[in-house]
């Protein structure tokens, strides 16, 4: 038997667990799309990097950022059908900032489901939906009928390749 160590040290708990099936479960699906995803060591807003390739297996330029989020049990609006998530103002900055499409993605631990936001639409379609000034936080709906599936990596890459026809100067996230 070994030696039981001093208490206390460093604990695994069920936030580190949740937060591993959550990249794993979006990584199942990029994989299954014949694509790659890279984990990004050093967090400042963003978990994950999607790297696409075309039917002969050649990488694609660009690639499509990441941010992940796992909950135990995330909130729902009140009729159930929306998740509601409070996006930080760095983060809304930084990923409203981007040209690149942004995915905040809301992993369900308990069902096992993870729910997409495609960020920039999101806000660009309904400015009403901007952070008020000096806010902390700005709330976010996801419909449950957006789930992380392979359909969801094809959008996701059509949303890349629409970006990088548009004039870098009048980016249409909509």
């Amino acid at each position: 038997m070994s030696k039981l160590l001093p208490i206390p040290r460093k604990q695994r708990t069920r936030k580190h667990v949740i937060a591993d099936q959550s990249i794993n479960h979006v990584e199942r699906y990029v994989f299954e799309a014949g694509f790659t995803v890279e984990r990004v060591r050093y967090d400042y807003g963003y978990d994950q990097v999607i790297f696409t390739y075309d039917g002969a297996g050649f990488i694609e330029p660009d690639w499509i950022p990441i941010q992940v989020k796992a909950m135990e049990r995330p909130r729902e609006n009140a009729s159930g059908t929306h998740i509601r998530f409070d996006i930080t103002i760095e983060d809304y900055n930084l990923w409203t900032s981007e040209r690149l499409p942004v995915f905040l993605i809301v992993f369900d631990a308990i069902r096992k489901r993870a729910y997409w936001l495609y960020v920039q639409q999101y806000f660009q379609r309904n400015p009403t939906r901007r952070p008020r000034l000096h806010a902390a936080f700005v709330r976010v709906t996801i419909p449950k009928t957006q789930r992380v599936n392979r359909k969801w990596v094809e959008f996701a890459r059509r949303c890349k390749e629409n970006i990088s026809i548009q004039d870098p100067e009048e980016i249409d996230h909509g």
